[in-house]
Formats: structure tokens, sequence, C-alpha cells
């Protein structure tokens, strides 16, 4: 998974739980903008902490 995929499916994974509430476009924004800043390094050991936390969608 290249750098720009892993940031895509993280922004993902953490926006699903949430979809439908009011407000979330200016945080959709904020995490987009934070998780685009983080190194491709850091991106994919989150991803793999999603995965070993079993954290629903991955």
């Amino acid at each position: 998974m290249n750098g720009t995929t892993a940031k895509a499916h993280l922004i993902e994974l953490l926006l699903d739980p949430i979809r439908g509430c009011k407000g979330l476009y200016s945080y959709r924004q904020d995490l987009m903008h934070r998780v685009m800043a983080m190194p491709d390094r850091a991106v994919r050991e989150h991803l793999e902490h999603l995965e070993q936390s079993h954290y629903p969608g991955t």
C-alpha cells in the first residue's frame, strides 16, 4: 500500500464510526489535514495499531 492509499484508508477508518453526525464537515477537514501532514511511516504504524486492536473496519 503506497503512502497516499494508506492515508486515505486511515481517514476512512477514523471517519466511519461517526458518519451522519452533525458538525462532521469541519472535523473531517481537520482530520484530513492532520493525516496528510503525517509521514507515510507514521500512517502505516497507525494502521497497524488499529488492526492489532481489532478496530472496526480493519
